[in-house]
């Protein structure tokens, strides 16, 4: 075997023995490995227990640092390093270079910077909450074209609360854009600006010199960015970061997309603000985001109250299918079932043992309201006992204890941390139904419920009071009360305050009986203040029985209201209340006159009429010489009819009662008629519709308008008869009033419709 070796060795090649060509090839094999082994820096041979058993080391590569234009170097530079303690940059291009040692003077020719090898792409994909997306409408349309025009823009929630999908908003539109440009995500919150710069670099491919400041890194970020566009996503962006924005945001040509639960984002930044979903798009959430198709399918009525219960929150909304996908074997019914559960939402609206902000709506709301200052917790606080349908800014100021003016102030401020949001009405703010709930929470654990209530109900009494012969012709504001009258009638009746249950019941009376007209719900409130009140005033309580007698007559139970203001007349007797007296007679002497008692009934209205004129209550006086107008009339002596409605109306007016107004032109046209007087009529009504529109009486619009209608039936235009009864028919079938309609209305359609047929 040693033989046939040599052999080998020895054979030629080339003219050469194959030993020599060995010894030459296996030299230039080792002078090679030397030397690219001092070109890449190589240390040592390390060796190991498992593959690859035998890795190399290389010393690490320095990196030159540059403060600006970070593409490389490639014109020729001429550097003059002195020491001492200045540092000066001199010439065309000059630039401070990271020396790691002493300071420098730096003279320096224009430096061109080479491009990267290969262009920086933008950060990772950002996590999703759901799989499915559900496209925002318009707003989403606008801020996708302002990015496209390179505009700053910023995605702000008016809902006021984490959870409305700003950060789902940003996150789809990286992904429609990260396959086309250089997209940066960057989740912002509360986080120092040294990390977030950090992260930019890391995602542009540069470095900071160490020394660097917010200022340099900024200046080197705008730099970069203004030669490698990108746009800059920069999601949840707290309120104590957003001074940091103006050295995070990059110049034109790149483009920025903000997101916070701040409106104010600093000048220069377009603000979008992103409401709750609508139905349609909260049903379509419920449904895809965890494959409960076939069960909203099932339950689609359900699954709308569900979506109404959630307020259209789209992290509600998640969180609720989420925990509904768990539970779909406990019931037959199981969205209807949920739905029971959610009596208490923020309860129930958090998955997990230990639940974070996005898995929690109590824990989502808490990082806006820790990041209040104890006033304002407060304040928010109080807003809870608003009606859901919101609140004026003197009624908030009323709960506060401040003024309206620095109430509006304070609103506003809520605003900005988007914890308060626009109600419908002009002028009117309200809290989402998740955020009231859980400032509701807040209230009682701080032991404020009590005096923050009570001085609610308050302010409505003072309102009604100051209120009390006006309507919605010259106090609005008053007519958008009604909500939070509920609201605090709600509280008392669960404190058992009968007394503060009969003021609220009482004070508003002539917006209950004139405006709202909410008959059920007021007869309720009446009869729980006699119900839980045993030792309040007793004017207070012939109001109460007043009231009741009030409803009772409307409702057409006569007998039950005499007996009531029989009882109302003896209390009010008792303690020498004139006007009281005087009121329940006149009430006693309406139910005479329907029931065509007509002599009981002028002998009521004239006592009535007595004591108003004692007392100096002129629009008391007014009401009855109308309602004696109303029973001459009936007497057909409209000679006194149109005298009495002359002095009635004269009084109406000096007192700016536009109610009683319309009521007596209602009447006076109701004698023209009778005299085929049509045209002057038909002006009456009008005048009458005019006024009631005007004050918002929609019970008395219809009662001007089948008026109307009579006339043209008289004159047999059919056709105009049956469309101003179909109005009528209208507004008393949305007020509930059937029973109106049938009486009244239907058959006056049906002649109408004969005769054109």
């Amino acid at each position: 075997m040693e033989a046939t070796m040599l052999d080998l060795l020895n054979l030629p090649v080339f003219g050469f023995p194959l030993w020599l060509w060995v010894i030459v090839v296996g030299g230039a094999i080792i002078v090679v490995t030397i030397i690219i082994a001092r070109k890449m820096e190589f240390e040592g041979v390390n060796l190991t227990a498992t593959p690859p058993f035998v890795t190399f080391r290389f010393k690490r590569k320095q990196t030159l640092r540059v403060s600006e234009n970070p593409k490389g170097l490639a014109a020729p530079i001429n550097l003059t390093i002195t020491g001492g303690d200045a540092q000066i940059a001199q010439g065309d291009g000059a630039r401070q270079i990271q020396t790691h040692g002493a300071p420098y003077i730096e003279h320096a020719k224009t430096v061109n910077l080479a491009p990267p090898e290969r262009a920086p792409r933008g950060s990772a994909a950002p996590p999703t909450r759901t799989k499915h997306y559900v496209h925002r409408g318009k707003i989403e349309t606008d801020v996708r074209a302002a990015l496209a025009q390179r505009d700053t823009v910023a995605v702000v929630g008016v809902a006021g609360m984490g959870g409305i999908g700003k950060s789902e908003l940003a996150k789809q539109l990286w992904r429609e854009l990260a396959d086309a440009q250089r997209v940066i995500y960057l989740e912002v919150r509360d986080r120092s600006l040294a990390i977030l710069h950090g992260e930019l670099a890391r995602a542009l491919g540069i470095t900071f010199p160490p020394t660097a400041t917010d200022e340099s890194r900024g200046e080197i970020l705008r730099a970069v960015f203004h030669d490698q566009p990108h746009i800059v996503i920069f999601d949840d962006v707290y309120r104590v970061s957003i001074p940091a924005l103006k050295f995070l945001i990059p110049p034109s040509p790149s483009a920025a997309l903000i997101t916070s639960r701040q409106r104010e984002l600093g000048g220069g930044v377009r603000v979008f603000e992103l409401d709750v979903m609508d139905e349609t798009q909260s049903f379509e959430l419920l449904r895809e985001a965890h494959n409960l198709g076939d069960v909203i399918a099932r339950e689609e009525d359900a699954a709308r109250e569900l979506c109404r219960l959630c307020g259209y929150l789209p992290l509600a909304l998640d969180i609720a299918a989420s925990r509904l996908r768990k539970q779909l074997h406990f019931s037959a019914t199981p969205v209807a079932a949920f739905n029971r559960a959610l009596e208490n939402r923020l309860k129930e609206l958090q998955r997990g043992a230990q639940p974070t902000r996005d898995d929690s709506i109590t824990a989502n709301i808490a990082i806006s309201y820790d990041a209040l200052d104890d006033a304002d917790r407060r304040r928010l606080r109080a807003l809870a006992v608003f009606a859901p349908s919101g609140f004026a800014p003197r009624a908030a100021g009323a709960v506060w204890g401040e003024t309206e003016a620095d109430a509006c102030g304070n609103i506003e401020r809520l605003q900005d941390e988007s914890l308060v949001m626009n109600a419908e009405t002009l002028g009117r703010f309200r809290l989402h139904d998740l955020v009231r709930d859980f400032a509701w929470l807040k209230l009682n654990e701080v032991g404020a419920s009590e005096t923050t209530n009570r001085a609610h109900c308050e302010f409505l009494i003072a309102l009604f009071e100051k209120h009390s012969m006006d309507d919605l012709s010259n106090a609005p504001e008053v007519g958008e009360e009604l909500d939070n009258l509920r609201a605090a009638v709600k509280w008392a009746r669960e404190k058992r305050d009968g007394e503060m249950l009969a003021r609220l019941a009482t004070t508003p009376r002539n917006w209950l009986y004139n405006i709202f007209r909410a008959w059920d719900d007021w007869l309720g409130w009446l009869n729980d203040a006699l119900r839980v009140g045993k030792d309040y005033d007793p004017r207070l309580k012939a109001n109460v029985l007043k009231a009741i007698g009030d409803v009772q007559q409307f409702r057409d139970e006569r007998d039950a209201a005499l007996e009531s203001y029989a009882h109302a007349l003896a209390l009010f007797r008792s303690v020498g209340d004139r006007l009281g007296e005087a009121n329940v007679l006149q009430a006693i002497g309406d139910v005479q006159q329907f029931r065509k008692d007509n002599d009981a009934a002028l002998e009521s209205y004239a006592h009535a009429l007595a004591l108003f004129r004692s007392v100096g209550a002129r629009l008391g006086e007014a009401n009855v010489l109308q309602a004696i107008g109303d029973v001459q009339q009936f007497r057909d002596e409209r000679d006194a009819a149109l005298e009495s409605y002359a002095h009635a109306l004269a009084l109406f007016r000096s007192v700016g009662a536009r109610l009683g107004e319309a009521n007596v032109y209602l009447s006076l046209g109701g004698i023209l008629r009778v005299e085929k007087k049509f045209d002057q009529a038909r002006e009456n009504f009008r005048s009458a519709l005019a006024s009631y529109q005007t004050i918002g009486d929609l019970y008395s619009q219809a009662r001007a308008l089948y008026r109307l209608g009579d006339c043209d039936a008289d004159e047999a235009k059919w056709r105009d008869a049956v469309v101003a009864y179909r109005q009528a028919a209208q507004i008393w079938n949305d007020l509930g009033m059937t029973n109106l309609v049938d009486e009244i209305l239907r058959p006056r359609i049906e002649n109408a419709e004969k005769n054109i047929a």
